[in-house]
């Protein structure tokens, strides 16, 4: 019966994360993983910019990035969803295998429909589904390193893995010093678990760039802090400063509470038993630290909230007694019918379905199809950032764009350009050209611009009454503006 209740959290999180295919970052991915394939070479620096042109460019992804290439060629978005939906429940499944005894149903249940809810906001076609997937492979070792220490040799395989996919290799090391950490305060310290934090260390190197490698974490970091970021990307902000725009009735939040709330009980809960494991107290504030600073992080948040919940819970409860009854697999069931109702997405406000393939009007395919036509400006401004990753797959190689969502690219100096052009632009304020460096007296350098519509048709309205610009395409999408001396082909 309890690989019954897995099997049916396993399945909620495919379910959760088979929806239509949304992140514009998933076409930079596939753009780089081209570039890897034609030279044979990673990348070393900055090719698809002209503000950054020569900037160091660490790929950390490159091993996600080209099996994504792999898996889009064969089947396109469709075969992505998949991948996304079979990243999540592999993850989830191998957090599963970390549970350490048998115990009772509900508080499987309780840990983890909450966090799979929360854990459902990041399933997105990006490279924190490998990182999700290794973390959970930890969590998993872990959990059963005291009973059969062996297992801790599986760690720096996966460490391989992870510091060439993901910026968030540096949780893993992070990972055994904490459980280290918790022996030695427990006072049985052994030599398997410090071996295993060495090994995984070295590790770390087993990558192209070697040291340079640690820059990436440390530049995310900086994105993270940093205030031009934290204000304009909503990822890198706390989630509780999004209530003004989401409302603190969104589901995310209220799992994220939840989460909180039950880590803190199982804890509670526990202590009147036993002192609490000090490996298991640094996993949950760590990770509460990390899901209250940034959105982005949340799903981290969930996945080790919940596997410590569980522990916590099975010790303090102590093993089941009687069966586990309808009320657990009803709240699965219920909750598996809430998503495919469609009720779920609807109360979040994001517009998900179940289903394949790309969300309709989501991608400005066509329009950077026409951008990449002969005989079209050599540089390109993309408003908003999501849509120059769209631009980045579709330019020709011997176009540049002013930016695009590489953010460990591209300098923060260059992000508060972008974003000041933007804003100015919007409101028709005089001298917007010069924030994006638009010099009409160079007609060779001056770019054509790729607006959004929807939240941005006011800046196509403020183009449209430029004189130095005329609309060249129009869709449901987006709009391209160029400059008036050029003609399209």
């Amino acid at each position: 019966m309890k690989n019954f209740y897995a099997i049916c959290l396993v399945a909620l999180a495919f379910l959760l994360g088979l929806f239509p295919m949304l992140d514009p970052d998933t076409w930079w991915h596939l753009r780089t993983a081209q570039l890897i394939v034609d030279s044979g070479s990673l990348p070393k620096v900055d090719t698809l910019t002209y503000t950054n042109a020569g900037r160091p460019w660490i790929d950390v992804y490159w091993l996600f990035q080209l099996a994504l290439s792999a898996l889009y060629k064969l089947g396109g978005a469709s075969a992505l969803v998949l991948m996304k939906a079979t990243c999540g429940a592999f993850a989830v499944g191998l957090a599963l295998l970390s549970r350490r005894r048998a115990g009772h149903a509900w508080a499987l249940v309780l840990a983890w429909v909450p966090a799979l809810l929360l854990l459902s906001g990041r399933l997105c076609e990006r490279p924190e589904l490998f990182s999700l997937v290794y973390l959970a492979a930890f969590l998993a070792v872990l959990g059963h390193a005291d009973e059969r220490p062996r297992l801790l040799w599986i760690l720096p395989v996966v460490q391989i893995l992870w510091v060439n996919s993901h910026g968030y290799f540096v949780f893993g090391p992070m990972l055994v010093i904490a459980y280290l950490a918790g022996q030695i305060v427990a006072r049985r310290p052994s030599r398997p678990a410090a071996i295993a934090c060495v090994c995984v260390a070295l590790a770390c190197l087993a990558n192209p760039y070697r040291l340079r490698m640690f820059e990436l974490p440390w530049q995310q970091l900086h994105s993270l802090t940093g205030d031009d970021y934290r204000s304009r990307i909503a990822e890198f902000r706390s989630p509780f400063s999004l209530i003004p725009q989401i409302g603190i009735g969104n589901p995310y939040l209220l799992s994220l509470v939840a989460m909180l709330a039950i880590g803190i009980a199982s804890f509670a809960m526990q202590i009147r038993r036993r002192r609490p494991s000090v490996f298991r107290v640094l996993l949950f504030l760590g990770a509460a630290a990390l899901g209250v600073q940034a959105t982005r992080m949340c799903a981290v948040f969930a996945l080790i909230t919940a596997v410590v919940a569980v522990w916590n819970l099975d010790e303090a409860l102590g093993p089941s007694k009687r069966g586990p009854g309808l009320t657990p697999i009803a709240a699965v069931v219920g909750v598996a019918l809430w998503v495919l109702s469609g009720s779920f997405y609807a109360w979040a406000g994001e517009g998900r379905t179940v289903g394949l393939g790309e969300k309709p009007r989501t991608f400005a395919h066509e329009a950077c199809a026409f951008l990449s036509r002969p005989g079209m400006p050599a540089r390109v401004v993309a408003f908003n950032l999501g849509q120059a990753g769209v631009c980045t797959y579709h330019l020709r190689s011997d176009q540049r764009q002013f930016i695009d969502p590489r953010l460990e690219v591209n300098s923060a100096e260059t992000f508060r350009r972008y974003a000041e052009g933007l804003s100015r632009l919007a409101f028709d304020s005089p001298g917007w050209e010069s924030s994006l460096g638009i010099d009409y007296a160079k007609p060779a350098e001056v770019p054509a611009i790729l607006i959004e519509r929807g939240p941005l048709d006011r800046v196509c309205a403020v183009l449209e009454r430029s004189p130095h610009w005329r609309r060249a395409y129009l869709d449901d999408v987006a709009a391209v503006f160029l400059p008036s001396a050029v003609v399209p082909q």
